[in-house]
This record gives structure tokens, sequence and C-alpha cells, in this order.
């Protein structure tokens, strides 16, 4: 690991332990759009910018983004955006529109077009191809370089610059959307890995608190496991692949891989090396919680199932994301979320690893600059807008679907940022018990690690989850071979074409 991922990881732990963010439902990509002609090719920075909105003289929040007097020059805009609630959420989605109005209001040349459509690498890759990526999009912290080298994202550097952002977001959070040297996307929100576990039925089950080894776990979770009624004592993703994957390195990462144990650097190539010790331990412990101790949904399990099952009582202990608590309480309004918890993962070795991650909202490289200056402009103002942050912290005080509270990684710094988490800690509404983790990252039992950063997570992800529903489905699997064979057509299919 390199001396500038050595101190991300460092100002991770930190700001982990110190700070309780507010945090959102996942964000979603919008299905393509009639593409506009580009209306001019003047620079999208205006050449003046002035405050367009104030603080509200209730808000602590000071006032770091000035938006221009016009967008796009006055001249008529039209963008697709991500992130729009579904139908099933009625209450939410009248909130989001009501948000669109008030930009729209304040830009009468705007007009947004929103759309559920849920981002999935597989899906947009196909947008990619069609050329219909929506002009405001979301994708994961393991993206941007991907996107970037795929012609994607656009730059949003002369933005960032003109309005001063740099100073505002934390540095090692913007360090994850910056390319050589230029800035490609927004960050919306950052988690961090642990388990989710309610407490109720471990209490019922004689437990006072959750494992802290994993072979404490599989002692737990076969306790807590009731075929009769369907209950898993203990869950991850290994269904979709992709998000199998993903599941399985945040496991390994418990067991000792490292981000460098993944991918290497060999001779000016890139050579995958992830048929390790370390990775055979993990998927070997993965078979026998399915079939020796048979405590895993029998099931293929997704992300929505994952925060379906612990919010019905279906599973007992989770690997969640810590940001899946705010959508379970968005999902399942009605239950008391006072009753689940947050811990670090079992220990190996006497330590815990939390992989951290996140969102970033991300401008399509095809939008004209009209399109861009509007797409980046209003998802700031969404974030940073004061007038905005107070509508939705007043909302959360009779709206369930509005959702405050919950440990995640800082996206700001300084003045903003203090402001920012003592507003989020006043209007938390998300009882959820956290204090096992955050005690986990203080005391540095539990460490912190980043996703893959070489610019193919996703597709190692995707090559990594065939083998663990194999594992999952059928015990006699030849798990070293499996390895083997994941790691040579990553190899082949991925890395060798770049």
């Amino acid at each position: 690991m390199n001396t500038k991922k050595i101190a991300l990881v460092i100002n991770l732990i930190l700001l982990l332990a110190l700070v309780l963010s507010a945090c959102s439902s996942p964000a979603a990509t919008t299905p393509p759009a009639t593409t506009e002609a580009p209306a001019t090719t003047e620079a999208v920075v205006p050449t003046t910018a002035t405050e367009a909105t104030v603080a509200p003289t209730e808000s602590p929040l000071p006032v770091v983004l000035k938006l221009p007097e016009q967008i796009a020059g006055g001249r008529p805009v039209a963008i697709t955006v991500a992130g729009a609630p579904p139908d099933s959420q009625p209450t939410l989605a009248a909130n989001y529109q009501a948000g669109i109005d008030r930009f729209e209001a304040l830009y009468p040349n705007v007009t947004i077009r929103p759309d559920s459509y849920t981002y999935d690498p597989a899906t947009f890759a196909a947008m990619v191809a069609g050329n219909t990526v929506p002009t405001l999009f979301q994708a994961y912290f393991t993206d941007p370089a991907k996107m970037v080298s795929d012609g994607v994202a656009a730059d949003l550097t002369p933005i960032f610059d003109s309005l001063g952002l740099k100073d505002v977001y934390n540095p090692q959070v913007l360090d994850l959307v910056t390319v050589d040297g230029k800035i490609y996307g927004i960050p919306m929100k950052a988690y961090a890995m642990g388990l989710a576990y309610n407490k109720t039925m471990l209490k019922a089950a004689g437990f006072d608190n959750p494992p802290t080894t994993w072979e404490e776990l599989a002692t737990m979770a076969k306790a807590l496991t009731n075929r009769d009624t369907g209950v898993a004592g203990f869950s991850f993703i290994f269904g979709d692949p992709v998000q199998a994957g993903w599941h399985t390195s945040i496991l390994s990462f418990d067991f000792g891989v490292k981000n460098t144990d993944l991918v290497n650097m060999v001779d000016g190539k890139l050579v995958a090396s992830f048929d390790n010790q370390p990775m055979l331990d993990t998927l070997n412990m993965i078979h026998d919680l399915r079939w020796v101790s048979d405590v895993l949904p029998r099931e293929n399990n997704d992300w929505g199932k994952n925060g379906d099952a612990l919010a019905t009582g279906k599973e007992a202990m989770a690997l969640m994301a810590s940001d899946q608590f705010t959508w379970m309480k968005q999902n399942y309004p009605d239950i008391d979320m006072s009753q689940f918890g947050f811990a670090p993962l079992p220990a190996v070795n006497g330590t815990s690893v939390s992989q951290v991650g996140g969102d970033v909202a991300m401008v399509s490289a095809t939008a004209t600059s009209d399109q861009i200056e509007a797409a980046a402009y209003y998802r700031l103002w969404l974030q940073l807008d004061p007038n905005e942050i107070d509508i939705t912290y007043k909302l959360s005080a009779s709206d369930p679907t509005v959702v405050i509270g919950g440990p995640t990684m800082p996206l700001y710094t300084g003045d903003y940022q203090a402001a920012k988490a003592a507003l989020d800690t006043k209007y938390s509404n998300l009882p959820v018990d956290y204090a096992l983790f955050q005690e986990g990252i203080v005391s540095g039992k539990t460490q912190v690690m980043l996703e893959p950063g070489f610019g193919e997570g996703q597709d190692f992800y995707a090559a990594l989850g065939p083998v663990v529903s194999t594992i999952v489905t059928d015990e006699k699997a030849d798990i070293p071979a499996l390895l083997k064979e994941a790691q040579n057509t990553f190899q082949v299919n991925v890395l060798d074409l770049k």
C-alpha cells in the first residue's frame, strides 16, 4: 500500500471514530432520456457566481456554496437525474419532487427528469454501450478510474475550483474521485461494513452481546437458526455475482487479505494475485457456515433480501453496510429500530477489519456543457445549500422516511463538518445501537480498509462471486480449483485487456 493510501486509512479511522453523519437511501440511476442537441460550446463555469440562497437564520451551517445567478446562461436545459425514490415510497417521492420544484423555481430554464432506476454495474454497462447514460448518475468509490478510462464521466474540476469546494470536502474522500489530478465526481455518502444483529433475538437465545470471533459466531448462529420458522442465524450476500464478490472480499479482509494481495503491478502490468491462503481460509469458512454449522439462508441472497430478512426477523445476524439501516427504516417505517445493533465483524487473530466504501455522483461525459453545469450545481445544491438541509432536518421530525443518523465517514472538513455533525446528532432519528462498532474503531481493534482501488473493482467482484455461489450450493466443491480458475478468468478477461 502506498503512502497516500496509508494516510487515507489512518484518517478514515479517526474520522469514523469521531463523527455521526447523516445517512441517505441508496442512490439510483435514471433510465435514458431524449438526447438534447448541444446548446452551447461555452465554458461550463459561469463567469460570475453569486450567492443564490442564504442560510436560514436558525441554521448554524456556514454558507459554503455560491450558485450562479443563471445556469446555462438562461438557455433551456433538461437533465436526467439519478436517485428518485420508487412509487412504493410515496411520501419520500413527494418530498424528492418538492426539492426538484424548488430548484426549478430558482432556475426556471432548467428541467429535471427524475427516475428510480437502481444503479447496477451490469445494466449500467449496457447504458454506456447504448450511449444512454443519464446526465447525473451514481457510481461506487471503486468506479471513478474506470469511468474516466471508459470516457463516461465529465471533468468537474472547473466547477470545484470556481467555488472553492476543495476546501469544503474531506480531502481524503475527494481523493477517491480524483483521477490524474482532476475531479470527476461529487461524493454523496460513505459507509462502513460491520455485523448487524437483532438484540432481541440474541437475548432470547441467551446471548448478551454479539460474537467477537468467527468461531463464536458459528456457535451462536447455530443456536439462533430455526429452519421451521425460516430464520437464519447469519447471512451475507451470495446470490448476485458482483454483490457476492463484494461481501466475500470484505470477509477476506477480516482473514488477513490486503488490497495489495488482490492485484499487483509487476513490470508495469497488473497481475491478479487473490489466489492466496487468506482468501482460501475465507472460502473454507463460508463452506463450513453452510455445510457444517448450517446457519446461512437456503435461498440466494442479494442486497435487498439481506436487509429484508433482518428487518422482518428472518435472520439474527448479517454482514451489512452501516447505511442500510436507513433503507430498512424507510422500507419498514413501523418496526422498532432500537432492537438492532451494529458491531465490528468478528475478529481473526484479535483484529477485525471494516471495509469502507460509498457512492459518488458523476456527470455524463456526453452531456452538453449546459447540462454538465445544471447537473453539477443541482447535486451540490442538494447537499450543501443550508435551506435544503434545514428542510431535511425538519422533515425528519415528522416523516419516518427521512432518516438522520448513523456512523458514516464524513464527507466534509473544518467548520462545516463540525456544524453538520452537531445537527446530525441533534436530529438523529435512527436509534440503532452503534456503540460497539465505535468502540472498536476508537480502540484500534477494528481496522479500516478501502475497497479495491485498482480501477476494476467491480470486475474483480464479478469474478469472485460465482466461486461463493458454487460453494454454498455444492458441498463437494473443489474450492482451491475454483479460486484458481476465478483468478485466471479475471486476469485473461479483464487485466490482460487493459
